[in-house]
């Protein structure tokens, strides 16, 4: 692991803001169960609170932990085999709650298509926090000199990102909330599939 990693690390496992350039835009990492870190988030975007941030996650199987006990759902074991790891972000009901992030029926899952990323995500106990780093409803920001004008705690140098959100599908609801990475008709045969 590089030096800027686990420098990463250290400020997520403190409670800090830390900007990285995923897979998909800029975002900004923060532990989900620190919650004047995620308030920080919320203030630092201007964003309302009713929406939760999404988590970014390790591996399936941390993802597969976060469900409730007995959930069948076959689309969500179906849409990740076909976009996992990749930009593709997973409403599902919460087996575990999050307060702090909003999210205490529902979490949006994401297993990022990006290996550094990754490692860092095993290094802080396989999940952290994220939405992108810009002001609501602006552009995320497209270069780390933008993402260094941030109150964010460490700014991770890195390749820029692709510059497209996620996907969004709500296995909950049945719908896709946003199709950016991937088409929604492509979306839609999963959800018609069940």
């Amino acid at each position: 692991m590089r030096p800027e990693l686990a420098e990463a690390a250290r400020v997520l496992e403190e409670g800090g803001l830390v900007a990285f350039p995923t897979d998909t835009v800029w975002g900004v990492l923060v532990r989900p169960d620190a919650p004047e870190a995620v308030a920080r988030v919320y203030r630092m975007k201007g964003r309302e609170r009713e929406k939760p941030l999404q988590l970014l996650v390790a591996e399936l199987e941390v993802a597969e932990h976060l469900l409730p006990e007995g959930f069948r759902d076959p689309r969500f074991w179906a849409l990740a085999e076909r976009y996992w790891p990749g930009p593709l972000t997973l409403v599902v009901p919460a087996g575990r709650a999050f307060p702090a992030i909003g999210a205490e029926r529902t979490l949006g899952l994401r297993l990022p298509d990006h290996p550094e990323l990754r490692a860092l995500l095993r290094a802080v106990g396989g999940l952290v926090a994220a939405t992108s780093l810009n002001k609501s409803g602006t552009p995320p920001v497209r270069s780390e000199e933008e993402a260094r004008r941030f109150p964010v705690d460490l700014v991770v140098p890195g390749p820029p990102p692709p510059g497209r959100a996620s996907s969004v599908v709500d296995l909950v609801r049945g719908r896709v909330i946003r199709a950016e990475a991937i088409p929604e008709a492509e979306l839609r045969r999963f959800l018609e599939a069940r």
